[in-house]
């Protein structure tokens, strides 16, 4: 399920999108690499619901920094 912001609250900020998944999640977990349940999951993705940058856990600087830097690096694509 996913839920996109309303048209009309469009400021020209970037718009959030939100996935529920309900039920077994087995594959979805395999598929995505999640392992530990505990642990906390990050994944960017670019206009095409691609992955392109994934943590998890604590960051540390440097994996910020990368993260930071796709981001950018994504925002300029046109």
């Amino acid at each position: 399920v996913l839920k996109k912001t309303n048209p009309t609250e469009n400021t020209g900020a970037l718009q959030r999108q939100f996935v529920y998944s309900f039920g077994d999640h087995y594959y979805f977990r395999k598929e995505l690499k999640i392992l530990n349940l505990l642990t906390g999951y990050v994944f960017l993705l670019d206009k095409f619901g691609r992955i392109r940058w994934q943590g998890y856990g604590e960051a540390t600087a440097d994996e910020l920094s990368s993260l930071l830097s796709c981001t950018s690096h994504l925002l300029e694509e046109k």
